[in-house]
């Protein structure tokens, strides 16, 4: 039986490539240096022996294409994560720096602002200490304002220590100290004039009546406070309501109604008085700069008072030429005579 042309094929290709039909599983070994580790890694597969002779393109080119994964068995293989690298090269170190996070960020740009805080702290301070200690900023020129009750060489001779004091070691109240036993100065405020110069700011209380003593006029205030003692003719500048009588002034009760009554008045009203007496408590009476008399009574209701008498002075002018003595004792029957 003649062999078919196949046939004739395999039996041609075996003699020309014996190795074709020896098929014996060949171990191949390959050897891998892992990371950070001087130890070798043997890997053992079990593949067939590839004959280059027996290797046709075609299949060469589908073997590169698709490449075998053989199973690996290794032996004495040393994990990467707990070998302990011995003696490592120095292009095995790898670092990574990564970004800092937003919480580190935040707590770096603290740290920087107090560190700036306390350089900037540290410098106002020694400026400061600087400027209260240093007679840089000494005192040698004091002016004063608001005297009227005060004489000016009083507060001259009061001030007089502040000179060569640095300028920030003055204040309002040690200043105000200086006035203390001054019963016309209510407090005392300061202007600076750097380098060198101050201005003594006076606040004194506000008079509002005096009574003749001697040739001289003395001030007090709506509590019956004396104020101040002053000549006749500066007591003609300030127009204020005197207490006419003597005995009034000696009644200490009827004196402090009196000065409590001038101290209720309005402004405007006020300064239509001319003179205040009272023989009591209870029986005050104001003479108008017009020559009119008020009786005003006691010091109980002293704003109903005052707009009832201010309601009478605006009446019409002839009827307020008949009337001499306005009554305001009992403000809500007010009467004129």
């Amino acid at each position: 039986m003649s062999k078919s042309p196949s046939d004739k094929q395999p039996q041609e290709v075996t003699k020309k490539y014996p190795g074709l039909t020896e098929k014996k599983p060949v171990k191949s070994i390959s050897v891998e240096r892992p990371l950070h580790s001087d130890q070798k890694t043997v890997t053992e597969t079990n593949l067939d022996p590839i004959d280059d002779d027996t290797v046709t393109p075609a299949k060469q080119k589908k073997s590169r294409k698709k490449p075998a994964r053989p199973k690996a068995k290794q032996t004495n293989a040393v994990p990467r994560s707990t070998a302990k690298p011995s003696n490592p090269a120095p292009d095995d170190h790898i670092v990574l720096e990564l970004p800092p996070s937003p919480e580190h960020r935040k707590a770096k740009r603290r740290k920087v602002l107090w560190i700036w805080t306390g350089i900037i702290l540290t410098f106002l301070t020694a400026g400061w200490a600087i400027l209260y200690f240093s007679p840089i900023l000494a005192i040698e020129d004091v002016s004063h304002e608001g005297l009227d009750l005060v004489a000016q060489s009083e507060a001259e001779e009061r001030t007089t220590g502040l000179v060569g004091i640095p300028l920030p070691q003055v204040t309002d109240r040690k200043v105000t100290e200086l006035f203390a036993d001054n019963p016309a100065v209510d407090h005392v405020t300061l202007r600076a004039e750097p380098p060198h110069g101050i201005v003594v700011i006076v606040h004194e209380h506000k008079p509002i009546a005096m009574s003749p003593s001697g040739k001289q006029y003395v001030v007090f205030s709506d509590e019956g406070t004396e104020l101040a003692e002053i000549p006749s003719k500066r007591a003609q500048e300030f127009d204020l309501p005197v207490v006419a009588s003597a005995s009034d002034v000696t009644d200490q009760e009827v004196f402090d109604t009196i000065t409590a009554v001038l101290g209720s008045l309005p402004e405007d009203l006020r300064e239509q008085v001319r003179a205040a007496s009272g023989t009591s408590i209870d029986s005050i009476e104001l003479e108008l700069s017009s020559g009119k008399m008020v009786m005003w009574g006691n010091s109980d209701q002293a704003e109903k008072k005052a707009q009832v008498l201010e309601a009478l002075l605006g009446l019409d002018k002839d009827e307020a030429a008949e009337i001499s003595e306005y009554d305001v004792s009992a403000p809500d029957f007010p009467v004129t005579r």
